[in-house]
């Protein structure tokens, strides 16, 4: 039995004043509506678009004039009834994204409802807290909700079951201005059969786990690098360690015990000192630390004091060198005209380099030369002790940082010795002290290893997880392949059969088109919104392009009755079928091969309805027909006041 059926029962029209405009039950298989052009018979398709879910607005004015329509549909066996309003504006203008209203049970029944049935409404749009009504139908017609960046409702898949006058011959959807191929693309694969939601669900869980992995291998690496040592990040290393620290303590508290109830004798060695004692013996050699830094402190003050004292008669006989060089220059340049002893005038000399009073040689540079000579000696002097006098003050400030902290440490045991005069205790006293302490120290080390075991232990749960997800994601990589794999053999059986029965199409029209009469290629191209031969830029005339749009479209239909696993409903509508001047033969000729074709198939499994002007006398008076024939003076609409 097929998976998935849409049967239209009845439909029922009714006007703003209450009265009936039209009521008319259909049956499975093919259903043709009949009459003259404008005598209402796309107003009929139109509220069947409608009531179906459809956004659809553009009606006629006697169709305006209508308030509610009616249909009683079953999907998949399960019988229940529709309606929606036509809800105007103040400027009259019809909303398109109307409720739709749900009655589980039969159309006579939802006008007088029993007690325990009522109608449930549900809005165009989804919510969190509430269904649309494209929800309910997909769910009672078996079809996945789409999830993702394309919001697929029941219009989008009426777009492929639904054939209208009004769309360009070019465009194999229903047209709407605002289309994208990717909806385009999801409805073909939703309504063919090759949209997976599970895949869907796994793709999208695939590319999660794969961030999850790379996230959770960094975390790994950082705590792997973190412990240079790999026995650090084993737990059960680490319990083992916290066990034998737990069974030391044990030991060291089973001890203590005995100890104290005298029960286990503590052997005194002549060497074994008490803890004042050795208090005492640490503050002696504390206090011999203190002194001896405390005599070299002295002992590098005075050398610094020196130094600098030193360093004060460098540069003052540096300085008293300069001014007797300076002085010297200066006398050398005096001129003397008497002499100093007896006061007699000077008689000049020819000679400069001798002395004018006792008319010796003299060398004018030799003093100055001394001079300098010395002031570079004293000058290194200076620079030597002056690295000497900072060696001193950087070691003098070493030495009192280290006293301030070992005159520290000698107040602190000072007071341990204070406090250990009044409190001395017994040898047992002290061993169990020292247990107490050692205790103490292992319980430190437990709490550490208590932390380290649970970084371990996170670091184990990571490796696991990761093997987890590894798992994971070769499971979700290999179902990814094998069903898209199936996927791509089920969508090529799929198109052999559309292509099938496209070329049968084809074939079986009147000779007005060479191209179609030897086709043996047909494809439809979903996503750019065409169907064509072996060229898709091929040109037609307008009466051939709705010939093969309508081929296109049926193919589909025809294919879904041949395989169970589409999704297509078996349900199609059709507005006039000699759309775009296609002539009274032609259109007939496609009416006779399309009813030979479906007659092929059990007419419990499909439905199709479609409106013509050109019917044959034998399908006029046949099964197929639904109401009267319809004409102007005696429109598809009634009781619609003028």
């Amino acid at each position: 039995m097929m998976r998935n059926n849409l049967f239209l029962n009845r439909l029922f029209i009714q006007t703003e004043e209450g009265a009936t405009a039209y009521d008319e039950t259909y049956h499975k298989g093919v259903n043709i509506i009949r009459g003259d052009n404008s005598s209402g018979k796309s107003t009929i398709t139109h509220f069947i678009f409608f009531v179906l879910g459809g956004a659809f607005n553009d009606f006629v004015p006697e169709a305006r004039k209508c308030s509610v329509v009616f249909a009683e549909i079953e999907m998949n066996n399960a019988v229940f009834t529709v309606k929606r309003e036509v809800i105007k504006d103040d400027e009259g203008n019809i909303s398109t994204q109307a409720p739709l209203y749900f009655f589980w049970g039969n159309m006579d029944e939802s006008f007088n409802p029993p007690i325990d049935k009522v109608w449930q409404r549900f809005g165009y749009k989804t919510l969190d807290s509430r269904k649309s009504f494209s929800n309910v139908l997909f769910e009672n017609l078996g079809l996945p909700i789409v999830k993702g960046d394309s919001n697929i409702t029941f219009h989008q898949i009426m777009r492929l079951l639904y054939i209208d006058q009004d769309s360009p011959t070019s465009s194999l959807f229903y047209y709407e201005h605002f289309d994208s191929q990717l909806t385009r693309e999801t409805v073909s694969d939703l309504l063919l059969g090759v949209y997976n939601e599970e895949l869907y669900e796994k793709k999208k869980r695939l590319i999660e786990a794969e961030k999850e992995l790379e996230n959770l291998k960094s975390e790994i690496k950082a705590t792997s690098s973190f412990f240079s040592d790999p026995l650090t990040l084993n737990p059960i290393h680490i319990q083992t360690a916290i066990e034998n620290r737990e069974k030391e303590i044990s030991a060291i508290q089973d001890e203590i015990v005995l100890i104290r109830r005298k029960e286990k004798e503590v052997s005194y060695e002549s060497d074994s000192k008490l803890t004042f004692q050795k208090l005492s013996e640490d503050a002696i050699k504390q206090r011999k630390i203190v002194a001896d830094l405390e005599s070299e402190i002295v002992y590098l003050n005075n050398e610094i004091e020196d130094s600098s004292f030193f360093l004060d008669t460098l540069n003052k006989k540096i300085k008293a060198i300069r001014n007797s060089i300076q002085t010297r220059e200066f006398l050398g340049h005096l001129p003397l005209e008497y002499c100093p002893e007896c006061l007699t005038k000077i008689k000049p000399h020819e000679s400069n380099s001798t002395c004018k009073l006792c008319k010796e040689p003299i060398d004018e540079s030799f003093g100055v030369v001394q001079a300098r000579r010395m002031e570079l000696e004293i000058g290194f002097q200076i620079k030597e002790s002056q690295g000497l006098l900072e060696l001193n003050k950087r070691s003098l400030l070493e030495l009192e940082s280290k006293f301030i902290a070992e005159l520290g440490k000698l107040n602190d045991i000072q007071k341990q010795v204070n406090a250990a005069m009044f409190d001395v205790k017994s040898f047992n006293e002290e061993i169990v002290d020292n247990l107490n302490s050692k205790k103490g120290f292992i319980e430190g080390e437990i709490l550490q290893y208590r932390t380290m075991l649970e970084n371990a232990e996170l670091y184990d749960k990571l490796i696991q997880k990761k093997s987890q997800l590894d798992k994971e994601i070769g499971y979700l990589k290999a179902y990814v392949f094998n069903t898209e794999k199936r996927q791509s053999q089920l969508k090529s059986a799929i198109n052999n059969k559309v292509r099938e029965e496209g070329v049968y199409l084809l074939n079986n029209d009147l000779d007005r088109q060479d191209e179609f009469k030897n086709a043996s290629d047909f494809y439809i191209d979903y996503s750019n919104n065409i169907a064509f031969l072996s060229n898709k830029f091929s040109k037609y005339s307008a009466s051939s392009n709705f010939y093969l749009k309508v081929t296109a479209r049926f193919a589909i239909f025809l294919a879904s009755l041949y395989i169970d696993d589409m999704r297509f409903p078996r349900f199609i509508f059709a507005d006039n079928m000699e759309d775009k001047g296609i002539e009274m033969k032609r259109a007939q000729n496609l009416q006779k091969i399309l009813i030979d074709r479906v007659n092929r198939y059990d007419p419990n499994s499909y439905q199709m309805i479609y409106t013509t002007s050109y019917i044959t006398d034998e399908l006029n008076n046949s099964k197929y027909v639904v109401g009267e024939f319809y004409t102007k003076e005696n429109p598809s609409l009634k009781n619609i006041k003028k």
